[in-house]
């Protein structure tokens, strides 16, 4: 019932989503279709964990900022999607491990915070322990192109436009491998996938403005709380 819930969430959301942020996914190949599984993008705008969790082949669970989870009717609804808080003293390290060993795919964001810039930032160490911990556990590098020029911290709220989810060939950790090591690979391949750019030109149709309707005010929303959660 659960999983099926979550379909049709992803369905209803797709066709709400589609007109306005036509998206288009590459390497499906290397995305992992059944048991355990990390995803781990770059984090330039609030809109790149929502796009992927639509638009993803499977169910994601993603590591959230606990303070965000505090945030009213939006973090009851992303707890709802079984969402992991991440802060200090939440043992989210260990329920993510939990989760992995049955079976889950977590979506996770190195840089934790949208970055509002196209270079990739810091990365936390998270995944790479979880790399560590979980032994096999493949780790897809998903980059995220297009999201910035819609949905920066100097929109007011998100513009319509293409967007592409690229996934890239699993990585897996290595016997003696460092966490540095791993996180330092994991930017490699990051950094290649979002080296090929987005050559897809706007299209806006009626079915764009109607969707836009929709998703323009929860986007402004959005937007304000990441100005003053996340300030550039």
């Amino acid at each position: 019932m659960d999983a099926l819930w979550y379909r049709l969430g992803q369905r209803f959301f797709g066709w709400l989503v589609r007109p306005y942020w036509p998206l288009r996914l590459e390497g499906l190949q290397h995305f992992p279709r059944q048991g355990a599984a990390i995803l781990a993008g770059n984090h330039p705008t609030v809109l790149d964990g929502g796009l992927l969790g639509v638009f993803s082949p499977r169910r994601v669970r993603f590591l959230i900022d606990a303070k965000v989870l505090r945030i009213p009717v939006l973090g009851q609804f992303l707890k709802a999607l079984g969402s992991i808080p991440v802060e200090r003293g939440s043992l989210s390290l260990r329920h993510a491990r939990q989760a992995l060993m049955g079976g889950t795919c977590l979506g996770i964001y190195p840089e934790a915070a949208p970055t509002a810039s196209p270079a990739l930032g810091h990365f936390k160490k998270g995944v790479a322990v979880l790399a560590r911990d979980v032994p096999g556990v493949p780790v897809v590098p998903v980059a995220v192109v297009g999201t910035l020029p819609l949905c920066s911290h100097q929109h007011l709220y998100a513009q319509p436009g293409p967007v592409t989810l690229r996934f890239g060939p699993a990585l897996y950790w290595r016997e003696g491998e460092t966490l540095d090591g791993f996180l330092q690979r994991l930017r490699a391949a990051l950094e290649e996938l979002l080296l090929e750019p987005q050559d897809r030109p706007t299209r806006l149709t009626f079915a764009t403005f109607l969707s836009g309707l929709v998703l323009a005010p929860p986007s402004a929303i959005l937007l304000a709380l990441s100005r003053r959660r996340f300030k550039p």
